[in-house]
């Protein structure tokens, strides 16, 4: 009898001891949801917010290693301060760039040497500090002066020899169950060191911390052999079982670039790119998915990051390879995703983007991230869209020569009553169909779209990144930005918002004698053109 009431107790404390585990994973779920609407209030309020992801991630460190007091405590007391404001940093208005610089210097842990509060888990430091060496790179080369830190980075001491690193991959790597319940895991913190690697990285470029050959050749080997050969990816993998815990494609996306470039090409003979085709399919998976139902802020966090990192690794690093099947299936879905971009993204009033969906706010890493994608879909560039959707010149239709005395509606529905046009440009002479962004006179609509042509976002998203007071995201800078943005030769024109001016059309006309109109699709590819030339 004593027996039977021992095996009840200790039923009884096991189904407690379960029942509080979940009820302690629920909590920290609903308050991470909240935690991320704070920070989007934040950021756009100017507070200084790029290692908030990091110290999220660092608490369900703790929860999976089963620290849940640490984990709920310092969640509680994030969520307090996030809420109060209290002890958070505003970034001020800069009178210059050396201002900035000495403004994100002295975020410094003196004793780390990391960009990162030290009473989070140490598998956090260095993703947020290669984030603002990054900035503080950039602002370095603008103002003309070497990058000098204040205190030695330290904190990479703990993985300075490859048994260490081993033992540190190995321990981010491999999750338990209440990490497998969020949407990202600290797998995000082996792949950061990945930077050393792929010429990302600060750190190595000026020789702020120098790791052996060796330790090198491990980080590189030890990720060679962690590839799942099923799926391609990598990723989290059970503690238990040692198996694969998700399709992890953000991560896999950071990855990839260490092993090819950004032609498709292997970048070490000796250790080629495997599971080319598993990869893409696999991301074709991932990207098919449907959008979030509902509002949660996380979720669609997780959807944005997911689709943006796997246009740009399809595009970018396995286009090359992939078959016509399945590049078409990766071309909707991309299309799909440029669409959403801009429907619930783009705020026209401000001429950039935000970073989680229909916010009243700009931020930097939205509109950093967005122009990035929009790069490597070749918006700005006839090579890149010859690169992924075939030849320009077979892909345009010419709809000829029309001899005009007065412009009208009927004559341009020759160019407007094809459903994939998205956007008219107007130009004086037929343009060099290898710089459709130059020699333009103006942007129409020929009808209602959320989706802007590159001439007209452009240089709205220039004079944004002019004006705005942010200076850091999460996971870009201004100025880096800004470096991006430099590159590219883009004027502005006249934007009709409403429909096809016709009066301007025809004064245009009188005046050049000539009207060249071509027709671009939502990935801002030419599909038809037209001329239209004045009666003598």
């Amino acid at each position: 009898m004593k027996h039977k009431k021992g095996i009840l107790a200790l039923m009884m404390f096991i189904s407690i001891l379960i029942s509080a585990v979940f009820l302690t994973t629920l909590h920290a779920q609903t308050q991470i949801r909240d935690l991320f609407r704070l920070n989007k209030e934040l950021q756009e309020e100017g507070y200084f917010m790029a290692n908030f992801e990091f110290k999220m991630m660092g608490m369900v460190y703790w929860l999976d290693h089963g620290h849940y007091f640490m984990a709920l405590t310092r969640l509680d007391k994030l969520h307090e301060q996030l809420k109060t404001r209290e002890g958070l940093i505003k970034v001020p208005k800069f009178i210059n760039k050396e201002a900035e610089l000495d403004f994100y210097l002295n975020l410094q842990n003196s004793r780390t040497g990391a960009f990162m509060d030290d009473s989070y888990p140490y598998c956090t430091y260095n993703e947020p500090t290669e984030n603002i060496l990054s900035h503080l790179n950039a602002l370095a080369e603008e103002t003309g002066q070497p990058l000098h830190l204040k205190y030695p980075l330290k904190y990479l001491d703990e993985i300075n020899t490859p048994e260490k690193l081993k033992t540190f991959l190995d321990d981010v790597s491999n999750v338990g169950w209440i990490a497998s319940n969020f949407p990202q895991t600290t797998f995000v913190f082996a792949r950061s060191l990945l930077s050393y690697y792929n010429g990302e990285g600060v750190i190595g470029k000026h020789n702020l911390y120098n790791f052996s050959l060796e330790w090198k050749q491990a980080l590189l080997q030890w990720f060679y052999t962690n590839q799942d050969p099923q799926m391609g990816f990598w990723g989290p993998r059970s503690r238990a079982s040692g198996q694969l815990l998700k399709k992890d494609l953000n991560n896999t996306a950071s990855i990839i670039k260490t092993f090819v470039d950004k032609s498709g090409n292997d970048i070490y003979t000796s250790l080629p790119l495997r599971y080319k085709r598993e990869i893409f399919k696999t991301a074709l998976e991932v990207m098919s998915e449907p959008m979030p139902s509902g509002k949660d802020l996380d979720e669609w966090h997780e959807w944005s990051l997911k689709m943006g990192k796997g246009t740009t690794m399809l595009t970018r690093y396995l286009w090359k390879n992939a078959s016509q099947n399945d590049k078409a299936e990766a071309k909707v879905l991309i299309e799909n995703f440029v669409r959403t971009t801009f429907e619930r993204y783009y705020l026209p009033d401000k001429g950039a983007f935000s970073y989680y969906p229909n916010s009243t706010q700009a931020t930097l890493d939205g509109t950093g991230g967005t122009i990035n994608q929009f790069t490597d879909l070749g918006f700005y560039s006839a090579k890149k869209q010859n690169e992924l959707w075939g030849n320009l010149d077979k892909k345009i239709v010419d709809l000829g020569a029309n001899n005009v005395s007065t412009l009208t509606d009927r004559d341009l529905g020759l160019i407007t009553n094809h459903p994939e046009i998205n956007s008219l440009r107007f130009y004086v002479t037929i343009p060099d169909i290898g710089n459709l962004t130059s020699g333009v006179y103006g942007v129409a609509y020929p009808q209602k779209t959320p989706v802007r042509d590159v001439m007209d976002f452009t240089p709205k998203v220039i004079h944004w990144l002019d004006t705005t007071s942010q200076s850091m995201g999460n996971w870009v800078s201004k100025q880096a930005i800004i470096q991006s943005m430099n590159a590219l030769e883009i004027e502005e024109v006249l934007v009709y918002e409403d429909g096809i001016p016709l009066e301007a059309l025809n004064d245009f006309l009188q005046e050049n004698n000539k009207l060249v109109v071509l027709g671009f699709d939502v990935m801002q590819i030419p599909r038809y053109k037209i001329v239209y030339i004045l009666n003598g």
